[in-house]
Order: C-alpha cells, then structure tokens, then sequence
C-alpha cells in the first residue's frame, strides 16, 4: 500500500505539471484565435463625400488592411416604391459613400482615437465610427484571464515540481543502503540509480499518456464543444505528434533531471 500511494504521488505531480503546461498553451491559442477573429469581424465605418483609394490612407495610417466600399444599393431599393425615378437618382448622387476599413491588428483605445482623428483630417470625410468599445472590453477580458491562468499555473507546477523531487528524495533515502553496497563494488552513478530512474520514468510516462488522452478525448465531447459554441470560441485539436511528443519528451527529461539531481546531492552528503 505504500508503495502504491508513492508512486501515485509522482504520477498525480506529474500530471499536474504537464497538465497545467498544456493548459497555458491551449489559452494562448484560444485567444490568439479569438483575437484574429475580432481582427477579421472588426471594420471602422467611414462616411466620406468623394471617393477614397486605399494607397492614399494608407501613406497616413500603414496598419489599414483593406478598404472597402459599403454599397448603398439596399438603401435605395427600400425608397424605390416610395420615390420617383428622378428623385431616386437626385438622392443616388447625393448619398456620401459609405467605406468598411479593416486594420492588421486589433488597436488599442488610444491608437483607435490617434486613426480617427487622422481620418477626419480629411476634408471629404464626414463622419466616423469606429464600434471599438465591445471588442476591446472582451478581448481584454480573455487577456485578463489568461495572465490569470498563466500565474495559476506556473504556482501549481511550483507546487508539483516540490512533490516530485520529495518523492524522489524519499526513494533514494529507501534505497540507500542498497545503493552504498553497490557502491563498495565499483558501481557506477547511473548503475546504482537505476530503479530510482526506473521507477520515475514509468510513473512520468504514465501520467503524460493519461493527460494526451484527456486532451484528445476532451475537445470532441459534446459538452466541451457546446460551452466553446456558446463563448463563440474555438477549442483547437490537440496534435499527438507535436504536442503530444512534447509532452511526453518533457516529462522524461524532467524525471531524468529531477533523479540525478536528488541522488547526487544525497550521494555526497
């Protein structure tokens, strides 16, 4: 029994630690997406008197992505039945023309006054509307709640990374005799930690294959995908491959690490 809760406690620090490390990498992909979505939703209405060409504005505001004219055509169609011919065309001709500009990046509050201000320098401007307030408020809101994910992460991998060399310090003070009796036969470092490695890097794999498989499972229950639906986000795969041989190349570095570490401090003492 207390061999089982020993190695249970490496493999629940293990599994914190890799499971708080992904956690921080799938946050930061939620809103990097969501940020490009808001990149691509996000349009600033200008109303302007005489046409507007794309080179010109961007000589003045570089981070313009594209220019884009708002057809007025909808507008027209509903007074069709309501106007005479000729007044439609009068009207037609007097209408401003209507302009969707879109930029590289999402400004902040500043930057989006200091674009505005520049664009109604411009005399055939008339008006603008920038629509900036709803979209920065939310999206520092994601930002708020990954620093707070980060910060929570990084003290519970803290925390788990203390267990983890605990345990280890507790198997190699359990094995010490044996070890010191190797020792006395010429046994080398890596020789007389073997089972200390052994018994580390199968708890390390354990866990590691265990957090793969709740990532992989996780975004595809029905659950997950209708609470990511309702935020308007969206959860990536997680990669087998790339992310998953990270994890588990990390975790057998760490307990290769975190064994050589403890059992040479204790060797020397």
């Amino acid at each position: 029994m207390r061999s089982v809760s020993s190695h249970f406690s490496i493999m629940i620090s293990v599994f914190v630690l890799l499971f708080s490390f992904q956690f921080t990498n799938l946050i930061k992909s939620i809103v990097n997406d969501y940020a490009t979505k808001i990149v691509n939703d996000y349009a600033i209405v200008v109303v302007s008197s005489t046409e507007l060409k794309e080179e010109e504005l961007k000589k003045q505001i570089p981070e313009i992505e594209s220019l884009s004219e708002i057809s007025s055509k909808k507008i027209l169609d509903r007074l069709k039945n309501d106007m005479s011919s000729k007044n439609l065309a009068l009207l037609q001709v007097a209408l401003p023309k209507f302009y969707s500009l879109k930029l590289e990046s999402i400004p902040n509050k500043k930057r989006v006054e200091a674009i505005k201000q520049k664009l109604l320098s411009i005399t055939s401007i008339s008006r603008i509307e920038t629509f900036a307030k709803t979209h920065e408020k939310m999206f520092k809101m994601l930002q708020l709640l990954q620093t707070m994910v980060y910060i929570f992460a990084f003290f519970v991998a803290f925390v788990a990374i203390l267990l983890i060399f605990k345990q280890i310090r507790i198997w190699t003070y359990e094995h010490h005799r044996r070890m010191s009796i190797m020792t006395l036969f010429g046994a080398s470092f890596f020789m007389k930690s073997a089972m200390l490695y052994r018994m580390t890097l199968v708890d390390s794999l354990f866990s590691s294959i265990v957090v793969c498989a709740l990532y992989t499972v996780a975004p595809k229950m029905n659950v997950v995908q209708t609470f990511a639906a309702e935020l308007d986000i969206v959860i990536p795969p997680f990669d087998l491959l790339v992310e998953g041989g990270t994890l588990i190349g990390a975790s057998i570095l760490f307990s290769l690490f975190a064994v050589t570490i403890v059992a040479r401090k204790i060797g020397r003492v």
